[in-house]
């Protein structure tokens, strides 16, 4: 008996978010469910040679360096007066050949997808679209600003969070009877070694991401100038990529706020998690982040999180124990709660013990099941 073909799609092979919570679920998917072919199509990839995603793809096909400009060939010209076909890209043609394997399933993993998926589903009638919403409304709007008029031919979304299903119904008049909610899913790994931070003795807040507006990088600033101006013990820590835009920008800000010597920007690191493991607090300054893994991972690590209102799913679990919540881009309110937390070793090792226990829910293992039984329960549908 042959086996079933899936299809899914990433916008990106880069392990951010998306991508790793996609790649995490390929690789269970691959050990318990046997009676899958499984074809991955990465729009954007990072190494296009040494790829995650094709180690675990039985077809993988790389969009990267795809043209989408129509050939004029000779081959091309010769061909059109023999068959009557229309000029072609060398994109049409590669996607000619993925609609060859009549897919019973594609899974397009972000919002940027869904137009390819839904190009692919129009070429296959019987074929089912599952859409995996990683966005909250404002990165929606921005990507992909016609979004609405997709949705429509969408058999049934995964929302990466309650508050991703609430805009995804709220903004854009998805049935909520369509959407699954399924939180993201990461998982740690720390050495024995501890890292060298100045100054030794400080009271540590960090925040990991790529700095930009939905991470909220310049709001970080602003927390960090509130709490220093009221307990220089505490120092903020920066873990992520900055654009040359950002790094100037915020160093301009740093500056200005005069913060510089309690504000630092750690470089990129292989173990990302023994810096995270000595912190005191996770400060989620995020305008924007459906459910972000760097997140899950500091509450894995038992490092308490302080998170805005309404910004991320993240609040979803920090409103049962592990941290605070603060209202939406209340600066001096978070402030309040880094400070009260951080002078009391009572509170961060309760609040520690806490946020581990409730992030267990948020491994690989647990969340790729769920996913896997909804996908299980799409394909029984008739």
């Amino acid at each position: 008996m042959s086996k079933q073909k899936l299809l899914f799609i990433t916008h990106e092979s880069a392990l951010s978010g998306a991508p790793r919570s996609l790649l995490y679920f390929i690789e269970w998917l691959r050990s318990n469910r046997k009676e899958y072919e499984i074809h991955v199509l990465s729009l954007k990839s990072e190494t296009p040679l040494d790829n995650a995603f094709k180690t675990v793809s039985d077809l993988y096909f790389d969009f990267t360096n795809v043209s989408n400009k129509v050939e004029y060939s000779l081959k091309n010209r010769v061909q059109r007066k023999l068959t009557g076909k229309p000029f072609s890209s060398e994109k049409d043609r590669l996607l000619q050949d993925i609609v060859k394997n009549q897919y019973v399933l594609i899974y397009a993993n972000t919002v940027v997808t869904l137009p390819i998926a839904l190009y692919i589903k129009e070429q296959l009638c019987t074929t089912k679209l599952v859409l995996h919403v990683h966005e909250m409304a404002t990165a929606i709007h921005q990507l992909v600003p016609d979004f609405e008029s997709y949705i429509s031919n969408v058999d049934f979304f995964i929302a990466a969070s309650a508050l991703v299903k609430e805009h995804l119904v709220r903004y854009f008049g998805c049935n909520e009877t369509m959407i699954q909610r399924v939180y993201e899913c990461s998982d740690i790994s720390i050495t024995d070694s501890i890292p060298t931070l100045e100054p030794i003795n400080a009271k540590r807040v960090i925040m990991v991401g790529g700095a930009y507006w939905a991470k909220g990088d310049d709001l970080f600033l602003l927390v960090a100038k509130e709490v220093v101006s009221r307990d220089p013990s505490i120092h903020f820590y920066w873990l992520g990529s900055q654009s040359l835009e950002r790094k100037t920008v915020n160093q301009g800000d740093i500056d200005k706020l005069e913060i510089g010597s309690h504000v630092h920007f750690l470089p990129h690191t292989s173990t990302p998690h023994d810096i995270v493991k000595v912190m005191d607090i996770f400060a989620l300054t995020s305008r924007s982040d459906s459910f972000p893994l760097a997140a899950i991972e500091a509450g894995l690590l038992g490092v308490p999180i302080v998170c805005f209102e309404k910004a991320s799913g993240i609040q979803e679990i920090i409103q049962q124990g592990g941290g605070e919540v603060v209202p939406y881009l209340d600066i001096q309110k978070m402030a309040d709660a880094i400070i009260r937390l951080v002078t009391s070793d009572e509170l961060l090792g309760r609040l520690g013990l806490e946020v581990k226990d409730l992030f267990q829910h948020c491994k690989p293992n647990i969340i790729a099941e769920e996913i896997g039984k909804v996908l299980i329960d799409i394909l029984e549908r008739k």
